[in-house]
């Protein structure tokens, strides 16, 4: 079985094109998702209040608007989170894999590259949506303001240097077809010794 990531900005289209896999019986692992549910361990959720400070959780629960704003203004803190929560998920993602028997499984991150977890897969696909079409995405999907969203994609490492690195690119620019492209790389996987 092999390993795919699949990567790209904020509003880039991950979870669309996701779905379109899980449509081809493809299993995908959701890092965002798993990341968020490693805040509901008692034990984790202590060691986030130690680094982090009191006032990230209220009543027992994880306030994520108080964390978001102490790391995405501060890329020390960033990294430190990062460095806690993604261990945390890649173990995740392997007992889930474990689990699976598609000729391959995906993990969703949109911070492949930034945790340097790209030598844990086989392939890599990148989704590339220029950068006013994500933001645009982001603004309408989240509500939030747009400097909310290119704070977070300037956290992010280029779309650029995303594409440079990744074994397939899926141009998601609201002009090209979605289907084919998917096709095609799903072909490909499958075809590979």
């Amino acid at each position: 079985m092999k390993n795919i990531c699949l990567t790209g900005s904020i509003g880039s289209g991950k979870t669309l094109v996701c779905s379109v896999f899980e449509h081809l019986g493809i299993p995908v692992f959701n890092a965002d998702i798993q990341a968020k549910e490693t805040y509901n361990d008692k034990l984790f959720l202590n060691q986030i209040v130690e680094e982090f400070g009191m006032n990230i959780v209220v009543d027992n629960v994880l306030d994520k608007k108080a964390l978001a704003s102490i790391v995405f203004n501060n890329k020390e803190r960033l990294i430190k989170l990062n460095s806690m929560v993604h261990p945390k998920v890649l173990d995740r993602f392997f007992q889930w894999r474990n689990n699976q028997s598609a000729p391959y499984v995906i993990l969703e991150s949109a911070l492949l590259f930034e945790i340097g977890w790209e030598e844990r897969f086989d392939k890599i696909i990148c989704i590339n949506s220029p950068r006013e079409v994500s933001i645009q995405r982001s603004i309408n999907r989240d509500n939030v303001r747009r400097e909310v969203v290119e704070e977070r994609i300037n956290n992010q490492i280029s779309n650029e240097e995303k594409v440079d690195m990744s074994d397939f690119i899926i141009y998601h620019d609201n002009k090209t077809m979605l289907m084919p492209q998917i096709l095609d790389i799903h072909k490909k996987i499958i075809g590979l010794e």
